[in-house]
């Protein structure tokens, strides 16, 4: 699931992730949009916090 996803579908804001992954609402809205990738210390806290819902692949587009 896409962090993006995740978040609409716990009904939560971007700042309220952010500040439960001990981030910038600014580097998460990155993340939502693809324009930045977490590192893995927090791909793994994101991973923990969606419990498992959102993974590091998420994160990677599929190749065509």
């Amino acid at each position: 699931m896409k962090l993006a996803d995740y978040i609409a579908a716990e009904k939560i804001t971007q700042s309220e992730f952010a500040a439960r992954v001990g981030a910038a609402q600014q580097t998460v809205n990155q993340w939502c949009t693809g324009n930045r990738l977490p590192r893995a210390p927090q791909m793994k806290k994101i991973f923990s916090i969606t419990s498992g819902a959102v993974s590091p692949n998420d994160f990677y587009e599929a190749a065509p």
